[in-house]
């Protein structure tokens, strides 16, 4: 550690051990990691001297060595060198005036590194300048305070590991003195300035005679300037009062200097009256255009009417007519001693009184239910009252205010179609005695549908299979158009929709079959959306004319086989025999009604006859007989071909002997079979004179 000025030596020594020839030897000074000497020699001692030394010599030394391929360092040597030297200030030139500027130079020539100087004044930081190459910086200040001031300066030294600041230099003092150039101003008449007044205001700077300055004069804005002093005249009206500025500039040394003017009313700002303020349509208007005056002076003040930029006339009122023709901007203008002032615009427009309204229906009108009536006008002023009267009575009333011109009334219900045309729609706005009157509402109104009524044509609750059946549904009230539907009981969905603007709907069923019968109802509705059933319908199918036909004739055709063969076993009972037989038939019906079968059992008992007249009976009864009328064969045939179905015919059981009884030579028939609700038709006996019938009895055949 050394004071800043000491004579400073480095030393580097290498020791080295060779054979013959010394050899060569590299020498490198290094302060903080960077090389600030280098010598190549084939000494092995190196001197570097720092004569004087600073405080920029401050930091870490090492010295290196480097022999062919071998290198060697030192162990790192630190140096503090404190204290710096004191700047020097010069200032040229010592005296000047205001906004002039002063050069100040700052000087550390002894000293070495990155050095900053800084410059004051009044103890004010004015600048910072980085150092040349010589320690020394300049700076160019410019000055505005008058009087003396003083100013100095000092420098930082910046190092690789601080910083340090010197002592302030020696303080010089500046004189500064007041440039000559503030203006003077002068306003000419000085008092009593009315509007229409010639004024004049001057900008004197007549001390100063350089032309190197420039003089302005300002009112909220530029209204003069030049490079000497001047005047500037005008004719003055009432906005022109107000502070009137000169101001010079030379450089940027500003000098300003103000004064005051009044200028009084001569008239004011006229002003355009309407009357009345609100007019209708065909309405007289007056406009009137007024301002005052200064009585002092009492000018003769001339008006004139404007519209949209169009002269109307002379004059300071006129008189028109409301109309959409005379709407529009008015203004008017007063002129006096050159002096022009024109009013603000007066806007016109005509009130409009109520158009007459119209009523109408929002949406639908529904018997017995609530709806909406609607009053509307298409012009008029706003606002406009809405009073709905109903049968020339007050109902409800509505104060509309815009922006359309409509009111909406909710009305409960109506009775009978007939009332809604007892609604009428009253309108008035400010229009003096103006009231407009609908005409009377007219709007469809759709009235609910009844309870519909299924009917059958043809009428009844059966019908026959392979006609056609029209299931009709009608109602008694309700409004076109209708819709019908038609349902089956059970079913979720119609199986058949129609509309008509009829009272009445219809569906054919052609060619009914069985599986058409059952229960079938209707539903009716229209756009009153209130739909409405009907009570079910049942009905029956029978079967078919020819299906009954082919029933009667297959029973009879079965009866008549049953017969053929009784007459068989009577051909053989015939025979010369005398004992006694039985035999037994079963038949089997075809097609029974029932899941049972059907078995008809015959047993023919012949015994031998005691009687005086010889007949054989069956079960005690005569079974020969005389012949019946066809007739009533026919008629019993035809009603039991109804209840039957063919029977199939099944072999009957072989006989069984039983204990007999001698009898003559004709025998006893018994006949006993099982049949559905039939009887047996007749048959002629070839071989006999007489027709035998066999009645069968309806129970089962009884144990032999």
């Amino acid at each position: 550690m050394v004071d800043s000025g000491t004579n400073l030596t480095l030393h580097c020594e290498a020791k080295i051990s060779y054979s013959s020839v010394k050899p060569a030897l590299t020498f490198r000074l290094l302060l903080d990691g960077k090389i600030i000497y280098s010598k190549n020699t084939s000494d092995t001692m190196l001197e570097l001297n720092l004569a004087p030394a600073r405080a920029s010599n401050s930091g870490f030394y090492k010295c290196e060595i480097r022999i062919r391929n071998k290198e060697m360092s030192s162990e790192t040597q630190r140096l503090t060198i404190s204290g710096l030297q004191t700047p020097t200030l010069r200032v040229h030139p010592s005296t000047v005036y205001e906004g002039d500027e002063v050069t100040a130079t700052c000087s550390a020539p002894q000293e070495t590194g990155s050095i900053s100087f800084h410059f004051y004044k009044d103890s004010e930081y004015i600048t910072l300048v980085q150092s040349s190459s010589n320690s020394t910086a300049t700076a160019i200040v410019k000055v505005f305070k008058l009087g003396n001031i003083h100013m100095y300066c000092n420098y930082q030294l910046s190092m690789s590991h601080t910083t340090a600041l010197s002592s302030n230099s020696n303080t010089v003092e500046v004189s500064v003195k007041e440039l000559g150039i503030t203006p003077l101003i002068g306003i000419w008449p000085q008092l009593n300035i009315v509007e229409g007044d010639r004024v004049s205001i001057s900008c004197n700077v007549s001390h100063y005679t350089r032309n190197d300055v420039e003089i302005f004069l300002t009112k909220d804005k530029l209204l003069h300037k030049d490079h000497t002093s001047f005047r500037h005249s005008f004719q003055a009206k009432v906005e022109d009062s107000g502070d009137y500025v000169c101001k010079t500039e030379k450089g940027n040394v500003q000098k300003t200097t103000s004064a005051k003017l009044d200028v009084a009313i001569l008239f004011s700002t006229p002003v355009l009256n309407m009357a009345p303020v609100e007019v209708f349509e065909r309405q007289n208007f007056t406009l009137s255009c007024k301002s005052s005056t200064n009585t002092q002076r009492k000018p003769n003040v001339n008006y004139s009417l404007y519209k949209e930029q169009h002269r109307l006339k002379s004059g300071h009122s006129l008189s028109l007519t409301a109309s959409q023709a005379n709407n529009g901007r008015y203004f008017c203008v007063a002129e006096a001693k050159e002096i022009r002032k024109t009013s603000t615009q007066l806007t016109v427009t005509a009130k409009v009184p109520v158009s007459t309204p119209v009523i109408r229906v929002v949406g639908r009108v529904i018997l017995g239910r609530p709806f909406k009536l609607v009053c509307e006008s298409k012009l008029g002023m706003l606002p406009i009252t809405f009073t709905l009267l109903r049968d020339n009575k007050f109902e409800a009333e509505v104060n509309v205010t815009g922006p359309f011109r409509r009111a909406l009334f909710n009305i409960s219900s109506i009775p009978s179609r007939q009332d809604v045309h007892s609604f009428v729609c009253q309108a008035r706005n400010q229009a003096p005695q103006i009231i407009r009157l609908s005409q009377p509402l007219d709007a469809p109104v759709i009235e609910t549908v009844s309870k519909p009524v299924l009917t059958l044509d043809p009428k009844g609750y059966t019908v026959t299979e392979g006609m056609n059946l029209t299931l009709c549904c009608s109602v008694h009230q309700g409004t076109a158009p209708f819709t019908f539907a038609f349902y089956r009981d059970g079913a979720t969905s119609p199986f058949f929709n129609t509309s008509s603007s009829r009272k009445q709907g219809s569906y054919t069923i052609e060619s009914v079959r069985r599986d058409h019968g059952g229960g079938y109802y209707c539903q009716a509705s229209n756009e009153a959306n209130e739909t409405k059933r009907s009570d079910s319908v049942p009905f029956g199918v029978n079967l078919a004319g020819w299906k009954k036909a082919a029933i009667a004739a297959l029973c009879f055709l079965l009866l008549l086989v049953i017969v053929i063969i009784l007459i068989l076993f009577l051909k053989k009972a015939q025979a010369p025999r005398h004992t006694k037989r039985t035999k037994e038939l079963s038949v089997k019906s075809t097609r029974p009604k029932s899941g049972d079968p059907m078995r008809v059992s015959l047993t023919l008992d012949f015994e031998e006859n005691n009687a005086v007249n010889g007949t054989p009976s069956v079960m005690g009864q005569n079974v020969w007989s005389k012949n019946v009328s066809s007739s009533e064969s026919d008629n019993q045939s035809s009603e039991e071909e109804e209840q039957c179905e063919m029977l199939q015919y099944t072999e009957p059981p072989p006989t069984q002997e039983v204990d007999t009884i001698p009898a003559p030579e004709q025998d006893t028939v018994t006949g006993e079979a099982e049949v559905p609700d039939c009887k047996q038709d007749t048959v002629d006996e070839p071989q006999s004179s007489a027709l035998a019938y066999v009645q069968l009895n309806h129970s089962e055949q009884k144990p032999v």
